[in-house]
């Protein structure tokens, strides 16, 4: 992959001179890995949950050991009707349902048991292929390797990257890994050097990570790339990017339409276009954006001002005023250029597009851009020996930057002031005289000082800002102490409660309860579950927000009877933990059929007669009367066994999503405007009717699998073909 030999038929001493490029290429390749490790490795002796925090806590490693499980059980269904409002995994998107990269790392939590070590060595894995990727990228567009080895590591050492995606979002980081590599395999086909295979592996782990953001990114791309090769009448490539663009979209078509044909029943379902100032920047957060330790105004979960260098995107841009032969550099850098405005247009635009909230989240794809840039400008006019005048306007550009951090935030001067000192040191060091001046002599050593100089760089922003701003629950790192916490319960679990005060209580609540998707973790079905897709009514109902927190008011709403009847039985919940806290100070007896048991943290309630999992008959209403014949997660059969004159209906233990069809039956409307209901007439009596699951627009969905399968073959064909002639 390195390697970047083209001629089938080099002489010997051309060979040689390729050889020497190759290891001088992967020489660099891996200092750029190393240093990328080791500011990992730092970050990680400061703060070892560093990489295990908020949504990786909370989300994605329950989401990874659920569906390893699945896999490992050859369980494919695409439903969990005992996960409720969380349990409609494809319409959830980030998933990765389809995604080998995700499936890799799902099974991999079965082996090891300790989740913090574990999720650690896959983000930094994760960071390693964006690194690799920026590197190739910036090659791609003629950067030398030692410049190169930088774009890598500045596309891994953004804000938004480094305290956001690493530690938290993993989805976002898996994304912006996969574009990097994307964008390189694509150049790769487009200058005629590859085949369109790689392209069209990277771009399916991209999509089908189920993260609109790099979709969006990529999209843009194509359409850029495809008017630039029009503009010059290359057809050829607007053919090749045509039809991978097509595989593109069809593969984006099975993995969001789901989603967007689902929304309509959730909470999610918005047109609304507005700034809230949530995690958006201005112009002037991005003004500061040269300085490692400076913070900004952007508004999110801590308040107004962000407590970490979020905006943070490269130290190393006034680098660009040291180099000359700037129309050379941009004349192969357009795509680049019309990336970075897209981008930040983009950044700075409103914070909620419909579905689409907190634009930070596309600083990666900025940061990147500007890594290639800075590669390819350094290669193309980076002098031998730097004018002095141009590094003191380095260095006054940086103490601009730097004067503009401090006056966002004054209370910070002293970190400011040492990122600044020591920012422009560097930039001095590269006009250097005398005993200093064989050090920066050549290109290959100036970038091997910035690449050091880029590591010490970062330590004041990791001692000052440790971990990312968003929260650390304080879970449990074993898997075993996890899966104990369940041991002994029935499936059917709901929390009731704070359920984020458990980490207050650390590590002693955590063996009475859990939260969120690393309930998944205990191998017990759980309707507490993290969802990004609330089934609105469900929600409303009980309160209750994505992560399983709920008010107090939802211990009423799970146990007032009507008819007989709770919503407990309506969900086939067998568990029911209680969490202490304001409004919740005292249960009182326990529900007719339940125990209760009081505990430190938490009231225990189980049922004295457990039920069968959630997915089957809840309850009959009317004059009907029905048996179950057989049930699984996508479907249930139900024998009629006699309905009177007026009729009735069959409620399910399952969430009415879009998509449930009824075959010699008719749906009604949910009960409580959320349970699956059938409706059934006199004429039903004797019948046997199925109700299936299938993602809303299934067909359409598998019909563009299909035809991204047959564009992907013929992108293959063609390239072929074309090399044949």
């Amino acid at each position: 992959m390195l390697n970047t030999v083209e001629d089938p038929h080099p002489t010997k001493s051309a060979r040689r001179t390729l050889s020497s490029v190759a290891a001088s290429t992967t020489f660099w390749w891996a200092a750029s890995m190393l240093t990328i490790a080791v500011i990992c490795v730092i970050r990680v002796v400061r703060a070892p949950r560093f990489f295990f925090w908020d949504d990786s806590q909370l989300g994605a490693y329950g989401q990874w050991y659920g569906l390893g499980e699945r896999l490992l059980n050859g369980d494919l269904s695409l439903l969990s009707p005992g996960s409720w409002q969380g349990g409609n995994y494809l319409a959830e998107g980030q998933w990765g349902i389809f995604n080998p990269l995700t499936w890799l790392i799902a099974v991999g939590t079965h082996a090891v048991d300790n989740a913090l070590v574990y999720t650690t060595i896959v983000k930094v894995v994760l960071l390693l292929l964006l690194t690799t990727g920026a590197f190739l990228l910036a090659r791609s567009y003629g950067a030398a390797p030692w410049w190169a080895a930088l774009a890598g590591v500045i596309a891994a050492t953004g804000g938004q990257t480094m305290f956001m995606d690493a530690p938290s979002w993993v989805t976002g980081l898996q994304n912006i890994a996969m574009f990097a590599l994307s964008w390189w395999a694509l150049r790769r086909h487009i200058d005629g050097k590859m085949g369109p295979w790689l392209y069209i592996l990277f771009a399916y782990l991209l999509v089908t990570a189920g993260y609109v953001f790099g979709v969006i990114e990529l999209a843009f791309l194509l359409l850029a790339i495809v008017v630039e090769r029009a503009i010059v009448r290359d057809w050829v490539n607007v053919t090749r990017v045509l039809l991978v663009g097509v595989y593109t979209a069809l593969v984006a078509v099975l993995i969001y339409l789901p989603g967007l044909l689902t929304s309509p029943v959730t909470a999610r379902a918005s047109a609304d276009i507005l700034n809230d100032q949530f995690l958006n920047m201005d112009l002037g957060d991005l003004a500061t954006s040269v300085i490692t330790t400076a913070t900004s105004s952007v508004r999110g979960y801590w308040g107004d001002l962000v407590p970490v260098p979020l905006q943070y995107v490269s130290w190393l841009i006034p680098l660009l005023v040291l180099c000359g032969s700037w129309r050379r550099s941009l004349a192969s850098l357009k795509i680049p250029a019309i990336m970075l405005v897209f981008s930040v247009a983009l950044v700075v635009g409103p914070s909620v597009i419909g579905p689409l909230r907190y634009p930070a989240r596309m600083m990666p794809y900025v940061v990147l851009v500007v890594a290639v840039i800075i590669a390819v400008v350094a290669s193309n006019g980076m002098p031998r020996r730097v004018d002095p005048r141009r590094a003191w306007i380095a260095v006054g550009l940086t103490a601009v930057s730097g004067w503009l951090a401090w006056a966002a935030q004054p209370a910070s001067w002293k970190w400011v002031l040492l990122a600044t000192v020591l920012q422009s040191a560097f930039f001095l060091l590269l006009a250097a005289k005398g005993r200093l001046q064989p050090l920066v002599s050549s290109g290959p050593r100036k970038a091997g000082v910035l690449l050091v100089a880029s590591l010490l760089v970062m330590v004041p922003q990791i001692v000052k800002y440790p971990t990312s701003p968003l929260g650390n629950f304080n879970v449990p790192s074993s898997v075993s102490t996890m899966r104990d916490v369940a041991a002994d319960w029935d499936p059917g679990i709901f929390t009731v409660g704070d359920v984020y005060s458990l980490q207050f209580g650390a590590p002693a609540s955590y063996e009475e309860s859990l939260l969120a998707n690393l309930w998944y973790v205990t191998g017990k079905e759980a309707a507490s579950v993290y969802t990004v897709l609330p089934f609105k009514a469900f929600s409303e109902k009980l309160c209750v927000d994505l992560r399983g927190w709920t008010c107090p008011e939802a211990f009423d709403a799970l146990f007032e009877e009507t008819d007989g009847q709770t919503l407990a039985d309506d969900m086939s919940l067998n568990t029911v933990v209680v969490v202490k806290g304001e409004g919740l100070e005292r249960i009182g007896a326990a529900p007719d059929g339940w125990s209760v048991e009081d505990r430190e943290f938490t009231w225990l309630l189980t049922r004295d007669e457990p039920v069968d999992r959630a997915g089957g008959i809840a309850r009959t209403s009317g004059e009907a009367e029905v048996s179950l014949v057989s049930r699984d997660d996508m479907s249930v059969t139900v024998h009629v066994d006699s309905v009177g004159e007026r009729g009735g209906s069959v409620v399910f233990s399952r969430l009415a999503w879009p998509g449930y069809s009824a075959d010699g039956g008719r749906l009604a409307d949910p009960d409580l405007g959320f349970l699956l209901t059938l409706d059934l007439s006199k004429e039903d009596a004797g019948k046997d009717i199925t109700v299936t699951f299938r993602p809303p627009g299934w067909n359409l969905e598998l019909a563009a699998a299909v035809g991204a399968g047959i564009a992907a073959i013929v992108a293959g064909v063609l390239w072929i073909r074309r090399r044949r002639v």
